[in-house]
């Protein structure tokens, strides 16, 4: 029969999916003696059930929450929300997977205007016990009764300068149950109901907030961004309340296990004395430093410290840890596995098997892949001449610099980021309300805030350039403008941040790519030993292929030609080439790019000598090449001294009405031979040229937009002609393949792998043709189909395995049935994609190709995979074993 609630002591961090990560982790905690409030954990079920039920609680839930929460009552000696001791609850929400902040917590739950008179006798402490009590009706009003905060903080302002003060734990107790009366006089008059005094009805009500805003956009949107969609619920925490408000002798914090900046060893985190945890959490404050504690309360210090150990050891990662103190003694709210910066993950996870609590396999688990593309991150060249004037300071919140143009409102960065603008948002807290915007841009300085409240896990995931609790920043969101210091900065304005020292610079200062640290190339070294397929890089120049070496690239994937054509001269050629209607003019024009274009070619194989190099012959239409809008076309008959009518002319005749699936590619080939007898010309002279000088060159010539093994033959005859013409044919080791990315050619491999020396997945083109998708212009429509499941998540992103993976699971099978030991790869961005990764392993694909700055992601992803085939084997193995010996 189906349960839905758990003591922690029912649970274990074995039970994550019907508790959730915060529930199973918790009542792992319990089982491990660990000093945590005693609680219980509703199931994700029960949310998933409450949707279902139009928004309604089932009957065996609240059954089953009644009666868990009445054994919790008898091991207290309580009561929920009566009596002269109150039981006072928690109710926090926890999905699967960490959603920090984004659905707010809600505490002191049990509170009313009787219970809090027994909590104010217990705590002796009246002006604690009515201050949790305010709080807790402005929360509750807020979430669960759907009220605008911006009622209460009318509230709360008026009372304050009535009695000059500015902050509101600053009032008396009278002040305050003065404050709570106006709090219900709000309620009343924007829902029409009161304040609800009756604990259970206080209980279920904060559940359907926290069920209602599983749902909202801001959650739904998160889930997509993060590719979380088929999480369909989350559990809830019910926790007895500690009070780090109750005295002086009471606080918060958040610890970290080891620096998740940097990776150091050691705790690293925030603390207050007499704050809540959520408001420490907020980036509304600006905390201590953690080690300051041990100044403070050097017991609790060094107990933390001691648990976080345990901590870290048992679940085998950094660990972040919510704690609260009540009068002296330390509580545990929560551990989780930390989310690190990039080099953190890199610098612990190596580190961990260093100190025998990881294995290498589970290191290479351990490493969440998709950091690693922000590796290395920019530093701030620190010439004496080019560092600009320092015009703030404040906390580091990321390793990373960036520049970039000033902006107030959170709402415009969407607009400017679409536009290619570099963005550094300005913010008076640091808060999760940032989140999407944060997704967008490359720095972000707050007034107040840590780098331990919830929205600082975004900036070190994604590399931004943060620089938090500027004291000197005041913002004025109104006039578009703040003031550091003396220093006046208004929106537009460019500034330079550099997130390790917590700095900001006056206008643009030059950027260099940080020092990578040594971890680094022992955990690539260590993903080489258990990846099966190899990873290569897609590279058209020396500096994209020195990137791609640097991180262990074992090849190049992919070079498209034609992006070697973009320089002045050469395009000045090429287009003479496109425009001329005479042949011999277009072949001595070719001929002369040869002997240009050879000395790219001979570059890229000294470079790479001795590995492969995968060549993509021209690929778009002529026309692209050609200019569309008048001016430029006049421009260009200047340049190239010819009547602008002929332009026109040749731009009109080559122009398609959809190029993608026009004449290109291959099909140029067969219709304007010359453009591809120039190109491998120029691949097989520099190869020659090249080995004179002692170069191992491995040129790969790889057939774009090729639909048949009739038409790859054609094309394959024309660089065989070529080969014997140069003297290339036995001088120099070449392979010539096939870049699949019709389905017609995904579908007649069988044929294919016969004639071509290497298949390769065109996985961009192929989703786009398999699925119907133009690349350019249908995000509107793939954002739609993603949220109502019509695809798992977008197929420019993430294979699509049903459909355009079945096809290439199809694909690889007939030609290995042809040509078994062929070379099948990949290339595109879902070559570092670990989903795909994964997906590609499953299926047989050999080599993957991507951007050399994404190679260490690629590989990290692919020894995942390789480990995760093997201990699928495995398992099938034993339970085969497991069948015979029945």
């Amino acid at each position: 029969m189906q349960r839905y609630v758990y003591l922690f002591k029912e649970g274990s961090a074995l039970m994550r999916p019907q508790l959730g990560l915060k529930g199973s982790r918790l009542s792992e905690m319990y089982r491990m003696g660990l000093p945590i409030p005693p609680g219980l954990v509703i199931s994700p079920e029960a949310c998933i059930k409450y949707a279902e039920n139009n928004r309604t609680h089932i009957s065996q839930v609240q059954e089953e929450l009644r009666e868990k929460l009445e054994i919790l009552e008898k091991s207290l000696g309580q009561k929920f929300g009566q009596g002269p001791n109150p039981l006072i609850v928690s109710l926090r929400p926890g999905a699967e997977v960490q959603m920090p902040g984004i659905i707010k917590d809600i505490v002191n739950i049990g509170l009313n205007d009787n219970s809090v008179l027994g909590l104010a006798i217990k705590s002796e402490n009246q002006l604690f016990a009515w201050n949790a009590y305010r709080q807790f009706v402005e929360d509750f009003s807020i979430s669960a009764m759907n009220i605008h905060p911006n009622r209460f903080q009318a509230a709360n302002n008026k009372i304050l300068n009535a009695r000059s003060l500015k902050n509101l734990r600053e009032l008396a107790v009278d002040d305050i149950k003065q404050l709570i009366q106006d709090y219900f006089k709000i309620i009343n008059r924007y829902t029409g109901r009161k304040f609800p005094q009756n604990p259970d009805e206080q209980l279920w009500l904060t559940m359907d907030s926290i069920y209602n805003a599983w749902k909202s956009p801001r959650a739904v949107g998160y889930r997509r961004m993060n590719d979380l969609t088929h999480i369909k619920g989350t559990g809830v925490t019910l926790q007895k309340m500690v009070f780090s408000t109750l005295n002086n002798n009471s606080g918060a914090g958040i610890a970290f296990t080891r620096n998740p900046l940097t990776g150091e060893k050691g705790l690293f985190g925030d603390f207050m004395m007499n704050i809540s945890l959520d408001d420490l959490m907020s980036g509304r404050v600006t905390p201590k430093r953690l080690d300051m504690l041990k100044n403070n309360l050097p017991n609790i210090y060094e107990e933390l410290e001691t648990l976080s150990k345990r901590l870290e050891t048992r679940f085998q990662d950094v660990q972040n840890i919510h704690f609260a103190i009540e009068n002296g003694a330390l509580h545990l709210l929560y551990s989780k596995n930390a989310k690190l910066a990039a080099e953190a993950e890199v610098k612990t996870g190596v580190d961990l098997v260093n100190e025998k609590i990881l294995t290498q396999r589970e290191c290479i688990n351990l490493i969440y892949a998709p950091l690693l593309q922000y590796l290395p991150h920019k530093l701030i060249d620190h010439k004496e001449n080019q560092v600009k004037k320092l015009i703030g300071k404040g906390i580091s919140g990321s390793t990373a610099s960036a520049t970039g143009k000033i902006i107030f409102n959170k709402e415009k960065v969407n607009e400017l980021a679409k536009k290619g603008e570099n963005i550094i948002l300005f913010s008076k807290d640091c808060s999760t309300d940032d989140y999407v915007a944060l997704t967008l841009v490359k720095g972000y300085v707050t007034q107040f805030g840590s780098a331990t409240a919830d929205s600082s896990i975004l900036i070190r995931e994604r590399s931004i350039a943060s620089v938090l609790s500027c004291k000197d920043l005041e913002i004025n969101e109104q006039r578009t403008e703040c003031r550091i210091g003396d220093h006046i900065l208004k929106e537009g304005d460019v500034i330079t941040i550099n997130g390790a020292k917590g700095e900001i610079y006056e206008g643009a200062v030059p950027l260099i790519d940080a020092p990578v640290i040594p971890e680094y190339e022992q955990l690539l070294n260590w993903a080489d030993g258990f990846k099966k397929m190899k990873v290569m890089m897609n590279a058209n120049n020396p500096h994209e292929v020195a990137l791609g070496k640097a991180y262990g690239a074992e090849g190049i994937g992919l070079c498209k030609s034609e992006q070697m054509y973009l320089e002045p001269s050469k395009l000045k050629k090429l287009r003479r080439a496109i425009i001329t209607d005479s042949l011999d003019e277009r072949k001595h024009v070719l001929e002369e790019l040869v002997q240009i274009q050879k000395e790219d070619y001979k570059t890229l194989f000294r470079l790479m000598s001795g590995k492969p190099c995968i060549i993509r012959i021209l690929d778009p239409p002529l026309h692209s090449f050609v200019p569309g809008d008048e001016k430029s076309q006049k421009e260009l008959a200047a340049e190239l001294e010819i009547p602008v009518e002929s332009i026109i002319s040749q731009h009109a005749k080559l122009a398609q009405y959809n190029p993608s699936l026009g004449l290109r590619g291959s099909r140029l080939a067969v219709v304007y031979p010359e453009f591809i007898q120039f190109e491998v010309k120029s691949i097989f002279i520099a190869a020659l040229e090249a080995v004179e000088e002692g170069i191992t060159p491995l040129p790969c010539i790889e057939l774009p937009m090729i639909s048949s093994a009739k038409e790859f033959t054609i094309v394959k005859k024309v660089i065989t002609e070529i080969a014997i013409e140069t003297g290339a044919q036995d001088k120099i080791k070449f392979q010539v393949g096939a870049l699949i990315e019709i389905p017609r050619a995904a579908l007649t491999t069988n044929e294919l792998a016969k004639v071509a020396d290497f298949l390769q997945f065109g996985s961009n083109d192929l989703t786009q043709m398999t699925c119907g998708f133009s690349h350019e212009d249908s995000q509107l429509i793939i954002d739609k189909y993603v949220e109502n499941g019509v695809y798992f998540k977008d197929p420019f992103v993430s294979l699509d395995e049903c459909g355009v993976g079945h096809l290439m699971k199809i694909s690889i099978n007939q030609a290995k049935q042809a040509k078994k030991n062929i070379s099948i790869g990949i290339s595109g961005s879902h070559a570092y994609d670990p989903a795909s990764i994964n997906l590609c392993q499953k299926i047989g694909v050999t080599e993957l190709s991507c951007l050399s700055n994404r190679v260490p992601m690629a590989k990290i992803a692919a020894a995942q995979a390789a480990l995760a085939a093997e201990k699928s084997s495995q398992l099938h193995m034993e339970q085969y074993l497991s069948l015979i010996h029945i």
